[in-house]
């Protein structure tokens, strides 16, 4: 048993094989490479335009409010969608030099927007937000299921990774619930989406993913993992999740508690273990005892065993911070990375002590 990190899904600059050369390199199994996203391309190279391109038979274009709906795909949308082939063609000529100079190609975890908060985020043709309407919410659903099956048959063929992981990004998910996601005119709220739809819009996109082969559904709203998410998105009854994202940073004891519950139940936690920034240099990045420290000791505290560490893998960031490692020179992303690829090695040393 290992435990495992995870290359961050958000990298810097502009250049995408850059990019993929230089987390490559760093990797082995059982640590979990990326199809990283680089928003330093603008808008058709954020989770938006990557999610843009993942949908089937709907289309999109920018507009001076953000992405809407429209019937045909014009220039934006092609953009989006050869940017998102390109990449997965460049990644997948990278690891085939790595295997061939004998390398061993590892797992894979791709990071796509939820349904939810790409409803929250795409507009309509006449300029109202997707999420307002019943039947634009359940087509933008259907066509990004049917799309994802797609991309990751395109991953699966293309870069021959050992496994997919997939993380549910849902940055809006609490907005939506809360009904605090604002109309277009900024001037009143979209009324709340209850839970059995929000229930039933997750399911059908992990449905699919399952059906294409995806080995692990982790959710990640940004959010700490509360008594709603556990009972709507984990159960071994049915199609959900296989664990949670959690912003270690945020947790306190009651939240510790429910983590451990999730593990007994056999539940993966993504755990971030990087606090954000609040500017480029207000922070010094922290010792790797120190990061294995931020998982450790509270799960001593509760008296879990050592083995159970195994249940856990290591990120720097979940979907709420996610754009701060974009942001990032080379120099102090690959420190960061290497950083946390060390932290889940000295993990593992404690694991098997």
């Amino acid at each position: 048993m290992m435990v495992r990190s995870v290359a961050p899904a958000t990298m810097p600059g502009g250049d995408f094989r850059h990019a993929a050369e230089l987390v490559e390199p760093e990797l082995a199994p059982p640590h979990v490479g990326a199809l990283p996203e680089l928003p330093a391309r603008g808008h058709h190279g954020t989770q938006l335009g990557r999610a843009v391109a993942q949908l089937r038979e709907l289309h999109a274009e920018i507009t001076s409010y953000g992405w809407r709906l429209v019937p045909r795909p014009g220039a934006d949308h092609q953009r989006c969608t050869a940017l998102l082939t390109s990449d997965v063609n460049t990644l997948a000529d990278i690891r085939g030099a790595k295997e061939e100079a004998g390398g061993v190609l590892g797992p894979l975890h791709l990071g796509v927007l939820g349904p939810v908060s790409l409803a929250a985020r795409l507009h309509l043709p006449n300029g109202e937000k997707a999420l307002i309407d019943h039947g634009a919410r359940r087509d933008l659903t259907d066509s990004l299921a049917s799309g994802l099956v797609d991309h990751i048959q395109h991953v699966r063929r293309s870069v021959g990774p050992q496994s997919v992981s997939v993380v549910l990004q849902e940055p809006e998910y609490s907005a939506v619930r809360a009904g605090a996601v604002p109309t277009v005119s900024g001037y009143r709220t979209i009324r709340a989406l209850g839970r059995d739809e929000t229930r039933s819009m997750f399911r059908a996109v992990v449905d699919a993913l399952r059906g294409s082969g995806v080995d692990e559904v982790i959710f990640d709203c940004g959010e700490l993992v509360a008594a709603e998410h556990v009972e709507d998105f984990f159960s071994r009854r049915e199609t959900t999740a296989d664990g949670f994202a959690m912003p270690v940073h945020r947790a306190d004891a009651a939240d510790w508690e429910r983590t451990a519950e999730l593990v007994e139940a056999g539940a993966s936690i993504w755990a971030g273990l990087l606090r954000p920034r609040t500017s480029r240099t207000s922070s010094k990045l922290p010792e790797v005892s120190q990061l294995a420290g931020r998982l450790t000791e509270p799960w001593q505290r509760l008296g879990m065993s050592a083995s159970s560490l195994s249940s856990f893998t290591v990120v720097g960031h979940g979907t709420a911070d996610r754009s701060a490692l974009g942001e990032f020179s080379d120099s102090e992303f690959l420190r960061t990375w290497s950083r946390l690829r060390d932290t889940a090695d000295a993990l593992t040393d404690q694991m098997e002590a």
